[in-house]
């Protein structure tokens, strides 16, 4: 049903006269106009939106909040033993906060798993649970699309069910906020640095929240203020920080002294997500779940979907580790099979310090080792990636192109809700390295 219903689309776009110049101009309008933007560059790039099947989007939500639940119990570990924090890179500072209790039990309350999905085959390479972006994008995106003359006609031969990640995060937002010891609607704070790309998400989400009477400001770190138990900025009295900021970004520039870190010690705000979401944000948690000594953490379900679902990682470093059931020198074994492996930074975003080396020579594989070794990275083993045809678009034009395609599931409090879809010419998919997203709807069948 999908592959057929997907050809059927590109051959209406094919056949479609209206899709002029104007008409694909008056889209990137309609972008610009909703805030549908990176920094200065409107984020969607293609003329069809993302497809799964009901059969797919349930699997992917299966894993997704499995792995949910995993990570939760390496975090308890974790917590429980704090030594082994380091073992995953986290620093004495991200120790220390980690430790501190944030008066709600989630160890995330908003997360993103970054996922391919391949017919019944899922794939999951990363865990962002700093606080994900592009919550906004998708419905956003999906009203876009719905100007195609081709979208309306799937949407009328099919039952496409869309999601709202916006509805679901408020929700996770006021119920965590109730569990931490608030009563009524919070008073949220978001919370980033000035003139980042994602501004315009911001604004979005202060006025969804408005709309349902949640009163939202967007203020920086430089202008809270913490006196006599309420943190502030300027004359709002802040209940709840949406921390958009990143936490090792924000730790390198403040002290304890810092407003919302004294208030938070004395547990005075309810920050989402907590300091403790550093425990399993960090990339060389991933070695946790795929080293087989730690197997007894974990059901033997979970141990099935991780086996299915997570690529080995293990932090880089001269060791010896285990690898598909052979102790390995783990950089020798590295660097003689590097078209199996993916390097990249521990705890860095936007698809920076990537290598890739089934696209790497082996001088620069070799160099990426090094690099590697003297700072702070994990090795993945790398998942097969597969093209996908996009009717892409710009100004001037549009045609058909192979596309990598990311999946990426929100989770809040665990549970699943939509989906950020990243498309991109290169094997890594990011919007921060110039990729664009596309709407997303999941198939649920022919319409009655």
């Amino acid at each position: 049903m999908r592959e057929k219903a997907i050809e059927d689309y590109h051959r209406r776009l094919v056949a479609d006269e209206s899709l002029t110049t104007k008409f694909l101009i008056s889209l990137n309008e309609m972008m610009r106009s909703r805030r549908l933007l990176y920094g200065e560059r409107e984020i969607g790039t293609a003329l069809r939106p993302h497809l799964l099947t009901n059969t797919q989007y349930n699997l992917l939500g299966t894993t997704a909040q499995t792995l949910a639940q995993c990570f939760d119990k390496v975090a308890a570990v974790l917590l429980a033993e704090p030594w082994r924090m380091k073992t995953v890179g986290l620093t004495e500072r991200e120790i220390k906060l980690a430790l501190v209790n944030p008066k709600y039990s989630a160890t995330a309350v908003t997360t993103r798993l970054d996922a391919f999905v391949h017919g019944n085959e899922v794939k999951v390479v990363e865990f962002n649970a700093e606080n994900p972006s592009s919550l906004t994008d998708q419905a956003g995106l999906n009203d876009v699309l719905r100007e195609i003359g081709a979208m309306r006609t799937m949407a009328d031969a099919y039952q496409l069910r869309q999601f709202s990640p916006v509805s679901a995060l408020l929700n996770a937002l006021v119920e965590t906020f109730h569990e931490w010891g608030g009563i009524g609607a919070p008073s949220i704070a978001i919370l980033d640095w000035e003139g980042l790309p994602t501004a315009d998400e911001f604004v979005l989400l202060q006025n969804y929240f408005a709309s349902r009477r949640i009163p939202a400001v967007i203020c920086t770190p430089s202008q809270l203020e913490y006196e006599r138990g309420r943190l502030r900025c300027g004359d709002f009295v802040i209940d709840l920080i949406y921390k958009r900021v990143i936490i090792h970004e924000l730790l390198e520039r403040c002290d304890d002294s810092h407003p919302l870190i004294r208030a938070y010690l004395r547990g005075d705000v309810c920050l989402v997500n907590s300091f403790r979401c550093k425990v399993v944000h960090k990339k060389a948690v991933f070695e946790l779940l795929t080293d087989e000594t730690n197997a007894s953490w974990f059901t033997p379900r979970e141990r099935g979907v991780i086996e299915r679902a997570v690529p080995w990682t293990r932090r880089v470093a001269e060791r010896k580790t285990y690898h598909r059931g052979q102790e390995v020198d783990l950089i020798e074994h590295v660097r003689k099979n590097r078209q199996a492996f993916v390097l990249k930074p521990n705890d860095d975003y936007g698809g920076r310090g990537v290598s890739i080396g089934q696209h790497s020579t082996a001088s620069e594989w070799d160099a990426a080792l090094s690099e590697a070794l003297a700072a702070d990275c994990v090795v993945q083993e790398a998942v097969k990636l597969r093209t996908e045809i996009f009717p892409i678009f710009n100004e001037s034009g549009w045609a058909l192109q192979p596309m990598y395609v990311d999946t990426n599931p929100f989770l809040f409090a665990g549970r699943i809700e939509g989906a950020m879809v990243r498309l991109s010419d290169s094997p890594v998919i990011n919007v921060t390295s110039g990729g664009g997203e596309t709407g997303f709807f999941v198939m649920d069948g022919k319409a009655t």
